[in-house]
């Protein structure tokens, strides 16, 4: 975490911040000092003494929309408009270790966090985001607003949001209703995207400055890290391309120095092993992104089951991966 922190007037002057009473005001500066890169924040018995914060003052920090609660968490907060306020360039960032809680948030078109993945002003989850390098110099919102609604719709089974028409207008409400038509539809178009994906898998990308890994300027023809491994694979269940000594080599790593047993049929963590070493990163690159993947997973009881981790390594390895070797470089 950074030892430095950016104030600006305008954080200073806005009628938010204004209006609250002081001890609130103090705690939220208090609170954007010691969040993490991604704006994430646990509650500290010190800063609740130092300022003799109470619970009121947390929920006065919520009710004006500055921080966001997490159902069921009571000690971490999050700072809603964290990355309005912060800017931090890519190599100094460091991935929270709340990745639980990251993974519950969304990002706005003013790049604001919200819990709601059904707000219409929603373009990405906060995840997919991080993964695609945090850009804040997206000029057009609406095709990521757009694949946004889409996926939500795919996954829910049903649209809370009208999606707008190619003009931009919303559709009568029959054309929002999920009749037999618009699922034949949605799921053409998605075999579509998911045989590109797969057509550009193992496209290899030349050594660039962060380490080979690279980066879309915009998210619109992306989607987050977990879709792209469920769709890794041919379409007889085969693992495509992968190399199986360097793969199998890793899972030994991993199964060293965990407690649990991964097995090496797990596809899709075999494929984003694959994938990392297809995009030129070395084996020991790949372990060190592992280390860092299970020292958080160590601190979190939730992470303790090879179910559990597996899934955390192939939504989290190529971030670890790419952020730990871009550490390494700048540290050379």
């Amino acid at each position: 975490m950074a030892e430095r922190r950016m104030l600006s007037k305008s954080l200073l002057m806005d009628n938010k911040f204004l209006t609250l009473s002081n001890d609130s005001k103090s705690l939220y500066l208090y609170l954007l000092m010691f969040a993490d890169d991604d704006g994430i924040v646990k509650r500290s018995i010190m800063i609740d003494s130092v300022l003799n914060a109470t619970n009121k003052n947390y929920t006065e920090l919520e009710e004006k929309g500055l921080i966001i609660a997490i159902s069921g968490n009571d000690e971490i907060r999050v700072i809603t408009n964290w990355n309005g306020i912060e800017t931090i360039r890519e190599k100094l960032y460091s991935p929270t270790i709340y990745l639980n809680i990251r993974s519950q948030l969304y990002l706005r078109t003013d790049y604001s966090y919200t819990l709601n993945k059904n707000d219409p002003s929603v373009f990405s989850s906060a995840d997919s985001w991080v993964t695609k390098g945090r850009p804040k110099n997206i000029k057009d919102f609406n095709p990521l607003i757009q694949q946004h609604l889409q996926e939500v719709q795919d996954k829910d089974g049903t649209s809370t949001v009208p999606v707008q028409d190619k003009d931009g207008t919303c559709p009568s409400p029959d054309k929002n209703r999920i009749d037999k038509y618009s699922v034949d539809k949605s799921r053409t178009a998605q075999a579509n995207s998911e045989q590109t994906k797969k057509e550009n898998k193992f496209k290899y990308i030349n050594s660039s400055s962060n380490g080979g890994m690279g980066e879309d300027a915009s998210l619109a023809t992306t989607t987050s890290t977990s879709s792209i491994y469920n769709n890794a694979t041919t379409e007889n269940g085969e693992n495509s391309g992968v190399n199986q000594d360097a793969v199998s080599s890793l899972f030994n790593y991993l199964n060293g120095i965990s407690t649990t047993d991964i097995p090496k049929d797990n596809k899709r963590l075999a494929d984003v092993f694959d994938m990392l070493i297809h995009n030129g990163y070395e084996i020991e690159d790949i372990q060190l992104g592992i280390d860092n993947i299970m020292n958080v997973a160590n601190q979190m009881p939730q992470y303790q089951d090879k179910q559990s981790l597996a899934k955390l390594l192939i939504q989290h390895l190529p971030e670890y991966t790419k952020q730990t070797l871009e550490q390494s470089s700048s540290n050379d």
